[in-house]
């Protein structure tokens, strides 16, 4: 007869549990990777205008790309070295 408390079943239980949860682990990692890595249209290096409310119209050099912001290292600093902007509020000044 099949008994459902077994030692070997429970076992089974547990590592299919285990298995699963290592999986899902694995696929919710690499969700989250790639989630960080934002497919911006700059590259640092690029000459870009950023318009923003808050920063303002500059002009400047991509320093910096962490995620979604990219770091724009203007000529005239204005307070600060390196101002941050969200990509899509970026474009090309020509």
């Amino acid at each position: 007869m099949f008994d459902p408390t077994s030692r070997y079943i429970v076992q089974m239980r547990v590592r299919r549990g285990f298995a699963l949860a290592s999986r899902l682990r694995r696929v919710f990692s690499r969700a989250a990777k790639q989630a960080k890595v934002t497919a911006s249209p700059f590259k640092v290096g690029d000459y870009v205008a950023g318009d923003d409310p808050f920063n303002g119209c500059q002009e400047g050099v991509v320093a910096v790309i962490n995620g979604s912001s990219i770091g724009l290292r203007t000529v005239v600093p204005r307070g600060a070295t390196v101002v941050y902007y969200d990509y899509r509020q970026l474009r090309r000044p020509w």
